[in-house]
């Protein structure tokens, strides 16, 4: 940009007002005309939209990972208290319907071919955690 940056930023806000029917060369060629760095400008512009969506996608990552620790205390109870007899407890009473049909079937099939003694209690968590976000609670 030039060194009249209050100068540049006035003509900038002017010209991107009434654009109508120019091509990009010409928008740019106009710019550079009056000061303005386009390349710059550009670069800038493209990295604030990325910062701004990348935080928006994290944001969205937390509230989903919030809700799914939520949805899991609310139906399993708290799994991060819980040990690893607990947990396979749990899968067993899953397995056997004390949730409902729809869950029981879901994670006989998920669970079916699972070596138990060689699974890690974080693995057990994950497991459940995946298991409830991916069945609606059963209304049975």
């Amino acid at each position: 940009m030039s060194k009249n940056y209050r100068k540049a930023l006035e003509h900038l806000d002017l010209f991107l007002a009434d654009t109508e029917g120019q091509t990009t060369e010409e928008i740019a060629k106009e710019l550079k005309d009056q000061g303005v760095d386009v390349e710059e400008f550009l670069s800038r512009a493209k990295s604030a939209v990325r910062k701004g969506y990348q935080e928006q996608v994290r944001a969205a990552a937390a509230i989903e990972r919030q809700t799914t620790i939520l949805r899991a205390r609310g139906r399993f109870g708290d799994l991060a208290t819980k040990t690893k007899e607990e947990l396979l407890s749990l899968i067993t009473a899953i397995q056997t319907g004390v949730f409902g049909a729809t869950l029981s079937k879901a994670a006989v099939a998920r669970f079916r071919n699972r070596n138990e003694t060689s699974l890690s209690e974080k693995d057990l968590r994950s497991w459940l955690e995946d298991l409830d976000a991916s069945e609606p609670e059963s209304k049975e």
